[in-house]
């Protein structure tokens, strides 16, 4: 499959999201910042995936020579079911002006200490991360994944996996039989 036959616009200008899409089909995307239209910590899973949403839409409106809009958001959701626990999550919505697709990246569970904060004063968990790692931009970066595990997952690593099954669809054969 080719990945690299569309243009893609992406919603954002944040590196690790640029890089995501290049590891993901080989291909530079446009990076315009469009609103997300969510808040700046989506805090479920309808949230974020509607973030991505909107800003794959958004910037494949505003760069209409592209084939293809991208919107990548990362955000938290809380397994009430089973565990309690927060995860942060990674959405890509695929956007081509007619089809819309969504890719899920890895969920990942994040200490209780780190959402407990971000509910209680309103921060994102890339305000907690830069504090225990003691950086700046981590969300740039390796994110939260690469503080928790030690670097062995980098934020654009799972946002490639997102940016890989959202695209598919576009792309495989077996998506039209």
């Amino acid at each position: 499959m080719d990945y690299a036959q569309f243009r893609y616009a992406l919603g954002t200008q944040n590196g690790a999201k640029r890089r995501a899409v290049v590891q993901a089909t080989g291909v530079e995307p446009s990076c315009l910042s469009v609103p997300s239209g969510v808040s700046d910590q989506p805090m479920s899973e309808e949230e974020t995936i509607r973030g991505a949403i909107n800003r794959a839409k958004a910037v494949l409106e505003k760069l209409p020579e592209h084939h293809i809009g991208l919107g990548l958001e990362g955000g938290l959701m809380l397994d009430q079911a089973y565990t309690q626990q927060w995860y942060l999550i990674s959405i890509c919505a695929a956007w081509d002006g007619n089809q819309l697709s969504i890719g899920k990246g890895l969920s990942f569970p994040i200490p209780l200490q780190a959402a407990q904060r971000i509910v209680q004063e309103g921060i994102e968990l890339s305000t907690v991360i830069d504090e225990w790692g003691n950086t700046r931009g981590s969300n740039q970066q390796g994110g939260a994944y690469a503080l928790l595990t030690e670097g062995r997952i980098q934020r654009a690593d799972v946002f490639q996996q997102a940016v890989i099954a959202a695209i598919t669809p576009f792309i495989s054969p077996l998506y039209k039989l």
